[in-house]
């Protein structure tokens, strides 16, 4: 059995890492604006989510093998946002006033 303590921290760091994904995929799939991000990085840290994964099986640690297929989640889509943008099937980025509000749209890109 796993010791109370550590599983505690566990969710508590696998809860701070996939909310640390949450405002990248919310500003992705609202916007659509996922030039700037790095496909590398993204390919990298899915890769080490699966690792992550495979860890936690076999140390039997369940929030590890959890807050990892979450994370592998929330990664896969904005990795799959930024591909499909990339190839000209995204959204067109959507201009925005200082308030957060859209500006209408005049026929521009």
């Amino acid at each position: 059995m796993e010791n109370p303590g550590l599983t505690l921290l566990g969710t508590a760091a696998g809860l701070c890492t996939t909310f640390s994904f949450v405002p990248q995929v919310v500003k992705a799939w609202r916007e659509g604006d996922t030039q700037a991000i790095s496909l590398r990085m993204y390919w990298v840290s899915l890769t080490a989510f699966v690792l992550w994964m495979v860890h936690g099986l076999m140390v039997e640690s369940l929030p590890i093998v959890v807050f990892n297929a979450f994370n592998l989640g929330l990664g896969g889509l904005v990795l799959w946002l930024a591909l499909k943008g990339r190839r000209g099937g995204g959204a067109v980025p959507r201009r925005r006033r200082a308030d957060g509000t859209d500006l209408p749209d005049c026929g521009q890109p």
